[in-house]
């Protein structure tokens, strides 16, 4: 079904959320308990973490860390694991909103970002009367680091096509395409952050995955999952929701198709440092 001239109009402006709302939980990384409140913000604001005072806008200028995680800085305070969250925030049309953290890393939850989704929501969803600025791919781009690569392509949706590879393990090849954020709640929020039986001692040993468990995470064996997956192919739809909540890192909405091919979170910031010199020279919006 087609939207309404309603829905369309408010799909061009801003939004934040209705009512505060706070969270608790343990990082995946640190193992450490965090508290996270979400308070509504004015237009033109942007996706802010407030932390002991100091603000840490979610642009990827302010990325400090791409191993394993995103972590994002401003002068000594930064805040970890930022992903999942803002790919939640982007999906749901969030556009200003206030992030206060009290710990070092945002509460992994279930490992998707299926329950920000449906907290976010529950805070209610706040339509503002400016209007959001987005951009428009007006060029084919290609952007790559060893074995990985990034297609970027004019598109008038958001859109996503992953393919990732492992050969160590049984995931030889998987592929997802996701045509349009409409169909991110059901194919790709529920999808969990995953890792290989083969390397977690040595992820451990490195001060890693201290938080995580077969609850909030998904083990990839030799021959199959150790744990119960909730898609046959949720490593490669996680992917795609790590892509969308890096790209939001932008502070933009946009409108390119985008093709992975083993990317990570360091191609993924190569690319909008390269995307933001077509933005400032006014190409495509």
């Amino acid at each position: 079904m087609g939207r309404d001239k309603e829905a369309e109009k408010n799909l061009r402006r801003q939004a934040t959320i209705d009512k505060p709302f706070t969270v608790e939980g343990k990082g995946l990384h640190t193992g450490g308990i965090s508290k996270v409140t979400f308070v509504p913000a004015p237009s033109d604001t942007g996706i802010v973490f407030i932390k002991e005072g100091v603000r840490i806008p979610a642009l990827y200028n302010y990325v400090s860390d791409t191993k394993r995680r995103v972590i994002l800085k401003n002068k000594d305070k930064s805040v970890s694991t930022v992903e999942h969250l803002l790919s939640a925030i982007y999906a749901l049309g969030i556009s200003n909103l206030f992030i206060y953290i009290e710990g070092e890393e945002i509460p992994i939850l279930d490992g998707s970002a299926l329950k920000w989704c449906e907290l976010l929501e529950s805070a209610g969803i706040k339509i503002q009367d400016t209007r959001r600025r987005t951009f428009y791919l007006k060029e084919n781009l290609v952007v790559r680091s060893n074995n990985s690569l990034l297609l970027l392509f004019p598109s008038n949706r958001f859109e996503v096509l992953c393919v990732i590879s492992f050969p160590k393990s049984f995931i030889k090849w998987q592929r997802f395409y996701l045509e349009s954020l409409d169909k991110y709640f059901t194919e790709i929020a529920p999808a969990r952050t995953f890792g290989f039986y083969y390397e977690v001692k040595d992820l451990i040993e490195k001060g890693l995955i201290s938080g995580a468990d077969l609850e909030s995470a998904l083990l990839i064996g030799e021959e199959w999952y150790v744990n119960s997956p909730r898609f046959w192919d949720e490593p490669v739809r996680h992917k795609i929701l790590d892509i969308i909540g890096d790209f939001s890192l932008l502070g933009i909405d946009l409108k390119m198709k985008i093709i992975s091919i083993g990317s990570g979170h360091s191609l993924h910031v190569k690319a909008l440092e390269i995307l933001t010199d077509k933005i400032e020279g006014g190409k495509g919006l």
